[in-house]
């Protein structure tokens, strides 16, 4: 299996590879990043670069390569902005996708009976096919609808489907992080493009002094679609955006417990590493030496050293190795020094790029 983490600006994007069962080969991509994870940009020094999910997605064809997965976790704008920006821009997208994973408004309103959530539908802006070449407004949930597309149910945690010789345990959303959408359904604005104040400057040993937690309430990252994906030997956690309260629910559920710890080959970290949605008692249910931020450090002053701080120590208490990937290795130099390798000698601060195959 081979994952790439897409350098997603502050968002996130998965491209995941894996071999079924038939000896085929099969794409799975979690999420889109920003819009500029897709858009073709001009660089600081004038020459164009290609961003990341355009380059993914190049070679892919119809009768060849396709997304045969593709999972929205939830539709924040450094999540959800690259699919629309493909979408909107490529009108072949759709036809190299052949299944889509989205907790779309309309499927949570029937699911609790309830009406159509208001401002739900996420719209796309098409050309239209006329000979003035005027973009139209066409629903996104509806579009993959009315392709076949979009998977008819709810996901929610405790769930187990199974793709490609793959298993997805999900742990994320519960009924509860899905209701609360009832009352709130718009997709998140871009933020300021000013960095928020973050935590670097302070060393992992007084970091670690200080292990209080105060959790996210941002309801869009409470429904985010995580899961625990299973292949042969290896267990694979993806926390998008979700709040550790739900992940804690869904793995005691499973039978794990600090005594008996879910034994992962990585996590990736939840909300970019945010400080509001990892605490030690997530920690203490996952036995994992490596662990993958995704973010370039722009926004929000992720990721937080704190949280990292929490990881290292967490595993030190078991005596466990302890790596921490990052898609943007240019934040390492940034929030660590030589003082904190000394102290944790067993951590190390690595690219995604030294591990792709598990």
């Amino acid at each position: 299996m081979r994952v790439h983490f897409l350098r997603a600006e502050h968002g996130d994007s998965i491209f995941i590879t894996l071999t079924d069962p038939y000896g085929q080969d099969r794409n799975i991509l979690i999420d889109g990043g920003t819009g500029a994870t897709y858009q073709m940009a001009k660089s600081k020094k004038g020459t164009e670069e290609e961003p990341a999910l355009h380059a993914a997605v190049l070679n892919l064809d119809p009768c060849g390569p396709v997304i045969d997965l593709l999972i929205l976790t939830h539709v924040d704008d450094d999540h959800i902005g690259g699919l629309l920006t493909w979408f909107e821009s490529d009108d072949t997208a759709l036809s190299l996708i052949k299944e889509v994973w989205f907790n779309s408004g309309k499927l949570i309103s029937a699911y609790f009976s309830s009406d159509e959530i208001e401002g739900s539908d996420i719209i796309l802006n098409q050309d239209s096919g006329s000979a003035t070449g005027i973009a139209q407004g066409v629903s996104f949930a509806g579009l993959l609808e009315g392709k076949g597309l979009l998977y008819s149910h709810v996901l929610k945690s405790m769930m187990t489907l199974e793709r490609f010789g793959a298993t997805f345990r999900m742990l994320s959303p519960n009924e509860k992080k899905l209701r609360a959408l009832l009352n709130k359904w718009e997709k998140e604005a871009p933020s300021s493009l000013t960095s928020d104040s973050n935590d670097h400057s302070l060393s992992l040993e007084e970091l670690s002094k200080d292990m209080s937690f105060s959790q996210d309430k941002d309801r869009h990252n409470g429904s985010s679609i995580s899961f625990i994906l299973d292949y042969g030997e290896t267990s694979l956690v993806f926390l998008a955006d979700s709040h550790p309260s739900v992940i804690i629910e869904s793995l005691r559920a499973m039978g794990y417990s600090a005594d008996k710890p879910l034994d992962a080959t990585f996590v990736k970290v939840s909300h970019h590493g945010s400080n509001a949605n990892t605490n030690n008692e997530l920690l203490s249910l996952i036995r994992c030496e490596n662990f993958i931020i995704s973010t370039d450090g722009s926004r929000h002053g992720h990721p937080s050293k704190k949280v990292i701080a929490c990881i290292i120590k967490s595993n030190g208490n078991r005596n466990i190795p302890c790596t921490i990937y990052f898609n943007y290795p240019e934040l390492i130099d940034k929030i660590f020094t030589p003082e904190d390798y000394e102290a944790y000698p067993f951590f190390s601060a690595q690219p995604t790029t030294n591990k792709t195959e598990y």
